[in-house]
């Protein structure tokens, strides 16, 4: 019997595709997920101090694309010929041509240095090869090559999900439909399918806060948006004195991805933001959002100092002097920069804070005792509609409404 272990990180990266290629081919194998803290004792057991390192029957063989190859040829789901195999090698090396094109960006410490040769691919680059690899796809009714199932095709589908994020374009799938024909190729096998959906609900984000919207719902909003899987995990009051202790700051929302946590909600929509595009350009355009946002903010403060007065007579004089002296001035300029950035926050398009104001405008409502806000201040109506313009979005709220 012949005894197969892989091995690499708890992530999907180089190794997802050998993984389910062996899933498909029903191949009983060990998934060794090595921590990072004990990769250093590990690295220089390896062939070549990497990994995914595939070991059957004790001995070890490593680079990716070799040991897909490899199988493919031993389970028959390579070429019949050599001209077959050249076929399905030409256009995989040009899958990774991709990859490592995008790996560049990501991998770019210098944030200017980043930003600049992102957009370089995004203007010169990526239109052109990502239309190429789609016609391929469509030629081949979803398969890299030969118009069949091949040992390529389980790269082609893992990294169209990496290409998300590298290139910082959510919805590719839906801008190129060949990649999404590529997926559902893939999880046409119901064993593939299964672990697929396993791992990824293993390695799915999770947003932590009460059962409220308060300054989660922003994060929600955005990250539906983005298409990024998440779990919506809702804390009970109840609940909440065991599990604070246990949060960075004591405090929620917490977004939590790959076992590490992350506070502080405009932190975290600043980081999704740049992580999938809807940031500044540039650190003037990013200084433009900030300073906008923190005046939202400054808003949501000033009316929450309402809220948390326990003296009623103090908290009625409190209202009352905002409503006479402050929210109409705040309010009014509020409304203004919406209306002049076509009911964006900044830039005149959207970034990531967007999701903040359209978040934030039911709690408005409700600090601010005026639950016509929006009607009053068309700025925040339009800048609801701009984040509805999203099907998933308007969904998510509308699930939420109550």
């Amino acid at each position: 019997m012949t005894n197969v272990k892989l091995y690499y990180f708890d992530i999907k990266g180089l190794a997802e595709p050998i993984r389910l290629l062996l899933t498909h081919l029903g191949v009983d194998f060990e998934d060794v997920r090595i921590k990072r803290e004990d990769w250093p004792a590990l690295k220089e057991k390896m062939p070549f101090g990497t990994m995914p390192v595939l070991v059957v029957n004790g001995k070890q063989y490593a680079q990716s694309i070799a040991i897909g190859r490899y199988l493919g040829h031993k389970y028959g789901l390579a070429g019949k010929t050599n001209e077959e195999d050249f076929e399905i090698d030409q256009n995989i090396d040009f899958v990774i041509d991709i990859r490592i094109n995008a790996m560049g960006v990501f991998i770019e410490t210098d944030e200017a240095k980043k930003k600049e040769k992102h957009e370089a691919l995004m203007k010169d680059y990526y239109p052109v090869v990502f239309a190429k690899l789609n016609d391929i796809l469509l030629k081949n009714n979803g398969h890299i090559a030969l118009g069949r199932l091949t040992w390529a095709d389980f790269y082609l589908g893992t990294l169209l999900v990496a290409f998300k994020s590298f290139p910082q374009m959510p919805d590719i799938e839906e801008k190129y439909p060949g990649f999404k024909k590529s997926i559902q190729v893939l999880l046409s096998n119901p064993k593939v399918k299964a672990f697929s959906e396993k791992h990824i609900k293993s390695n799915m984000a999770k947003l932590y806060y009460f059962d409220t919207k308060g300054l989660a719902e922003p994060i929600r909003l955005l990250l539906t948006h983005l298409g990024v899987d998440f779990e919506d995990v809702r804390i009970k009051k109840e609940d909440w004195p065991a599990l604070k202790g246990k949060m960075p700051f004591g405090t929620m929302p917490v977004l939590e991805m790959n076992g590490k946590q992350y506070a502080q909600s405009a932190a975290i929509g600043r980081y999704l933001g740049h992580k999938y595009g809807l940031a500044g350009k540039n650190v003037e355009e990013d200084f433009e959002i900030d300073q906008n946002l923190d005046y939202v903010n400054d808003i949501r403060i000033k009316a929450l100092g309402v809220l948390y007065e326990n003296d009623e007579a103090r908290k009625k004089e409190k209202h009352e002097a905002l409503m006479k002296d402050y929210y109409p001035g705040a309010f009014s300029k509020l409304n203004e920069i919406l209306l002049q950035n076509n009911g964006h926050l900044a830039l005149g398009r959207l970034t990531w804070a967007d999701f903040y104001v359209g978040g934030m405008i039911d709690g408005f409502k409700m600090l601010t005792q005026m639950p016509d806000i929006d009607e009053k201040y068309p700025g925040l109506k339009k800048s609801l509609e701009v984040l509805e313009s999203n099907p998933k979005v308007k969904a998510f709220i509308e699930k939420h409404k109550n």
